[in-house]
Protein backbone atom coordinates (compact mmCIF):
# COMPACT_ATOMS: atom_id res chain seq x y z
CA UNK A 1 0.00 0.00 0.00
CA UNK A 2 1.84 3.33 -1.13
CA UNK A 3 0.92 6.56 0.44
CA UNK A 4 0.25 9.22 -1.80
CA UNK A 5 -0.39 11.96 0.38
CA UNK A 6 -2.12 13.63 3.00
CA UNK A 7 -5.02 17.21 2.67
CA UNK A 8 -5.72 19.77 4.25
CA UNK A 9 -8.74 21.93 3.58
CA UNK A 10 -11.78 23.56 5.19
CA UNK A 11 -14.51 20.87 6.20
CA UNK A 12 -16.93 20.44 3.52
CA UNK A 13 -19.64 19.19 6.16
CA UNK A 14 -19.65 21.37 8.77
CA UNK A 15 -19.55 24.89 8.36
CA UNK A 16 -17.41 26.94 11.26
CA UNK A 17 -14.25 27.07 9.71
CA UNK A 18 -12.53 23.85 10.77
CA UNK A 19 -9.71 22.15 9.04
CA UNK A 20 -10.18 18.24 7.24
CA UNK A 21 -7.71 16.26 7.13
CA UNK A 22 -7.52 13.26 4.88
CA UNK A 23 -4.80 10.90 3.84
CA UNK A 24 -5.04 8.95 0.35
CA UNK A 25 -3.61 5.20 -0.32
CA UNK A 26 -2.92 3.60 -3.97
CA UNK A 27 -3.76 0.00 -3.40
CA UNK A 28 -2.10 -2.55 -5.09
CA UNK A 29 -4.11 -5.03 -6.82
CA UNK A 30 -3.86 -7.63 -3.91
CA UNK A 31 -5.52 -4.90 -1.42
CA UNK A 32 -8.14 -4.11 -4.05
CA UNK A 33 -9.04 -7.78 -3.23
CA UNK A 34 -9.39 -6.94 0.14
CA UNK A 35 -11.11 -3.82 -0.07
CA UNK A 36 -13.34 -5.31 2.75
CA UNK A 37 -10.47 -4.58 5.23
CA UNK A 38 -10.09 -1.03 4.43
CA UNK A 39 -13.95 -0.96 4.60
CA UNK A 40 -13.56 -1.88 7.99
CA UNK A 41 -11.08 0.59 8.70
CA UNK A 42 -12.65 3.36 7.48
CA UNK A 43 -11.53 3.97 4.18
CA UNK A 44 -14.07 5.00 1.09
CA UNK A 45 -13.01 4.65 -2.82
CA UNK A 46 -12.56 7.77 -4.88
CA UNK A 47 -11.54 6.40 -8.81
CA UNK A 48 -8.67 3.95 -8.19
CA UNK A 49 -7.42 5.73 -4.33
CA UNK A 50 -8.35 4.55 -0.76
CA UNK A 51 -8.95 7.08 1.34
CA UNK A 52 -10.23 8.19 4.88
CA UNK A 53 -10.55 10.93 7.52
CA UNK A 54 -7.26 11.55 9.76
CA UNK A 55 -8.67 15.32 11.36
CA UNK A 56 -6.44 16.54 14.38
CA UNK A 57 -8.82 17.23 17.38
CA UNK A 58 -12.20 16.26 15.69
CA UNK A 59 -14.50 13.17 15.98
CA UNK A 60 -17.49 14.38 14.01
CA UNK A 61 -17.17 12.38 10.67
CA UNK A 62 -17.88 8.55 12.32
CA UNK A 63 -17.87 5.90 9.58
CA UNK A 64 -21.53 3.51 9.97
CA UNK A 65 -22.36 0.52 8.68
CA UNK A 66 -25.44 -1.90 9.11
CA UNK A 67 -25.78 -5.31 9.88
CA UNK A 68 -27.66 -6.59 6.45
CA UNK A 69 -28.85 -10.12 8.28
CA UNK A 70 -30.52 -7.95 10.84
CA UNK A 71 -32.25 -5.02 9.19
CA UNK A 72 -35.86 -3.94 10.99
CA UNK A 73 -37.58 -1.12 8.21
CA UNK A 74 -39.04 1.43 10.71
CA UNK A 75 -42.36 2.46 10.14
CA UNK A 76 -41.48 6.24 7.92
CA UNK A 77 -39.48 3.60 6.13
CA UNK A 78 -42.37 1.35 5.13
CA UNK A 79 -44.45 4.33 3.91
CA UNK A 80 -41.42 5.51 2.17
CA UNK A 81 -41.09 2.14 0.18
CA UNK A 82 -44.93 2.61 -0.49
CA UNK A 83 -44.97 6.00 -1.49
CA UNK A 84 -42.24 4.91 -3.92
CA UNK A 85 -43.51 1.89 -5.48
CA UNK A 86 -43.37 3.37 -9.10
CA UNK A 87 -39.98 4.02 -9.30
CA UNK A 88 -37.89 1.10 -11.32
CA UNK A 89 -34.69 0.63 -9.98
CA UNK A 90 -32.20 -1.25 -12.45
CA UNK A 91 -28.73 -2.24 -11.29
CA UNK A 92 -25.47 -2.37 -13.89
CA UNK A 93 -22.41 -4.14 -13.35
CA UNK A 94 -21.18 -1.88 -15.72
CA UNK A 95 -20.84 2.41 -14.95
CA UNK A 96 -21.39 4.72 -17.41
CA UNK A 97 -21.02 8.83 -16.99
CA UNK A 98 -24.04 9.91 -19.79
CA UNK A 99 -24.97 13.32 -20.57
CA UNK A 100 -28.23 12.81 -18.63
CA UNK A 101 -26.11 11.90 -15.68
CA UNK A 102 -23.72 14.37 -16.10
CA UNK A 103 -26.89 17.00 -16.62
CA UNK A 104 -28.37 15.27 -13.01
CA UNK A 105 -25.58 15.96 -11.12
CA UNK A 106 -24.85 19.14 -12.14
CA UNK A 107 -28.44 20.34 -11.67
CA UNK A 108 -27.96 17.94 -7.85
CA UNK A 109 -24.92 19.86 -6.80
CA UNK A 110 -26.18 23.40 -7.69
CA UNK A 111 -29.94 22.93 -5.74
CA UNK A 112 -28.91 20.38 -3.16
CA UNK A 113 -25.71 21.69 -2.25
CA UNK A 114 -24.92 25.66 -3.39
CA UNK A 115 -21.51 26.85 -3.36
CA UNK A 116 -21.17 25.36 0.19
CA UNK A 117 -20.20 21.82 -1.35
CA UNK A 118 -16.45 21.37 -2.98
CA UNK A 119 -17.88 19.62 -6.18
CA UNK A 120 -19.56 23.10 -7.14
CA UNK A 121 -16.17 24.08 -8.56
CA UNK A 122 -15.12 20.93 -9.80
CA UNK A 123 -16.15 20.33 -13.55
CA UNK A 124 -19.20 17.86 -13.41
CA UNK A 125 -18.03 15.35 -16.00
CA UNK A 126 -15.11 14.61 -13.98
CA UNK A 127 -16.24 14.60 -10.56
CA UNK A 128 -18.69 11.54 -12.26
CA UNK A 129 -15.76 9.48 -13.78
CA UNK A 130 -14.34 9.20 -10.44
CA UNK A 131 -16.90 8.19 -8.46
CA UNK A 132 -18.09 5.42 -11.49
CA UNK A 133 -14.79 4.55 -12.93
CA UNK A 134 -11.40 3.24 -11.75
CA UNK A 135 -13.01 0.32 -9.11
CA UNK A 136 -13.56 -2.86 -10.78
CA UNK A 137 -16.85 -4.10 -8.57
CA UNK A 138 -18.58 -0.69 -8.50
CA UNK A 139 -22.30 -1.04 -9.08
CA UNK A 140 -24.25 1.63 -10.47
CA UNK A 141 -27.78 1.61 -9.37
CA UNK A 142 -30.71 3.90 -11.51
CA UNK A 143 -33.87 5.28 -10.30
CA UNK A 144 -36.21 5.77 -13.00
CA UNK A 145 -40.14 7.44 -12.43
CA UNK A 146 -42.36 7.89 -15.93
CA UNK A 147 -39.35 7.19 -17.95
CA UNK A 148 -37.19 9.89 -16.53
CA UNK A 149 -33.95 9.34 -14.71
CA UNK A 150 -34.23 10.56 -11.39
CA UNK A 151 -31.52 9.40 -9.36
CA UNK A 152 -28.33 7.74 -9.68
CA UNK A 153 -26.56 5.53 -6.78
CA UNK A 154 -22.80 4.53 -7.08
CA UNK A 155 -22.06 1.33 -4.60
CA UNK A 156 -18.18 -0.36 -4.78
CA UNK A 157 -18.99 -4.08 -3.85
CA UNK A 158 -16.76 -5.94 -1.49
CA UNK A 159 -16.56 -9.26 -0.65
CA UNK A 160 -18.53 -9.71 2.21
CA UNK A 161 -19.91 -5.53 1.80
CA UNK A 162 -21.23 -2.95 0.04
CA UNK A 163 -20.31 0.43 0.84
CA UNK A 164 -22.38 3.45 -0.31
CA UNK A 165 -20.06 5.37 -2.11
CA UNK A 166 -22.38 8.47 -3.68
CA UNK A 167 -26.04 9.07 -4.87
CA UNK A 168 -27.35 11.78 -6.68
CA UNK A 169 -31.02 12.80 -7.73
CA UNK A 170 -33.81 15.28 -9.27
CA UNK A 171 -34.48 17.48 -6.15
CA UNK A 172 -37.92 18.10 -8.07
CA UNK A 173 -38.75 14.91 -6.05
CA UNK A 174 -37.15 15.81 -2.75
CA UNK A 175 -40.69 15.07 -0.91
CA UNK A 176 -39.95 11.50 -2.16
CA UNK A 177 -36.84 10.97 0.51
CA UNK A 178 -34.85 9.81 -2.07
CA UNK A 179 -31.69 9.77 0.31
CA UNK A 180 -33.58 7.31 2.20
CA UNK A 181 -35.22 5.07 -0.59
CA UNK A 182 -32.06 4.77 -2.03
CA UNK A 183 -30.21 3.04 1.02
CA UNK A 184 -33.03 0.82 1.00
CA UNK A 185 -32.70 -0.29 -2.03
CA UNK A 186 -28.94 -0.78 -1.89
CA UNK A 187 -29.71 -2.97 1.53
CA UNK A 188 -32.12 -4.99 -0.56
CA UNK A 189 -29.46 -5.43 -3.03
CA UNK A 190 -26.52 -6.26 -0.57
CA UNK A 191 -29.37 -8.66 0.80
CA UNK A 192 -29.30 -10.47 -3.00
CA UNK A 193 -26.06 -10.80 -2.83
CA UNK A 194 -25.71 -12.33 0.86
CA UNK A 195 -24.00 -9.73 1.98
CA UNK A 196 -22.77 -9.24 5.78
CA UNK A 197 -22.83 -5.09 5.88
CA UNK A 198 -23.61 -1.99 4.00
CA UNK A 199 -21.23 0.43 4.46
CA UNK A 200 -23.13 3.82 4.69
CA UNK A 201 -20.28 6.27 4.96
CA UNK A 202 -20.09 9.07 7.40
CA UNK A 203 -21.96 9.68 10.31
CA UNK A 204 -22.21 13.42 11.38
CA UNK A 205 -24.14 14.24 14.45
CA UNK A 206 -24.49 17.71 13.65
CA UNK A 207 -25.42 17.92 10.01
CA UNK A 208 -29.13 16.68 9.25
CA UNK A 209 -28.04 15.51 5.67
CA UNK A 210 -25.78 13.04 7.65
CA UNK A 211 -27.52 11.95 10.51
CA UNK A 212 -30.29 10.38 9.14
CA UNK A 213 -27.99 7.71 8.76
CA UNK A 214 -28.40 6.05 12.60
CA UNK A 215 -32.13 5.23 11.61
CA UNK A 216 -30.91 2.17 9.90
CA UNK A 217 -30.40 -0.55 12.55
CA UNK A 218 -29.01 -2.57 13.41
CA UNK A 219 -26.04 -0.29 13.01
CA UNK A 220 -22.60 0.24 14.12
CA UNK A 221 -19.81 2.62 14.05
CA UNK A 222 -16.26 2.94 14.63
CA UNK A 223 -14.50 4.67 17.49
CA UNK A 224 -11.00 4.37 18.53
CA UNK A 225 -10.61 1.78 15.80
CA UNK A 226 -12.89 -0.47 16.55
CA UNK A 227 -16.85 -1.01 15.58
CA UNK A 228 -19.18 -0.86 18.38
CA UNK A 229 -23.20 -1.33 18.82
CA UNK A 230 -24.89 2.31 18.04
CA UNK A 231 -28.63 1.78 18.52
CA UNK A 232 -31.21 5.26 17.90
CA UNK A 233 -34.78 5.54 18.38
CA UNK A 234 -36.47 4.57 15.08
CA UNK A 235 -38.52 6.90 13.48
Amino acid sequence: MALLFREEFVCPYIHDGRTARVEYLLPSDEEVGNFDQFLSKGYRRLETIFYRNLCEGCSSCIPIRLSVRDFVLSKSQRRILRANEEISVMTLHRPMVTAEKVYLYERYIRTKHGRHDESDVRDPEEALRMMHYGFENTLEMNYVLDGKLIGVGIVDEGNDALSSNYFYYDTDVLERRPGIFSIMQEIFLAQKLKKRFVYLGFYIAETEKMSYKKYFRPNQILRNGRWEAFLQDLV
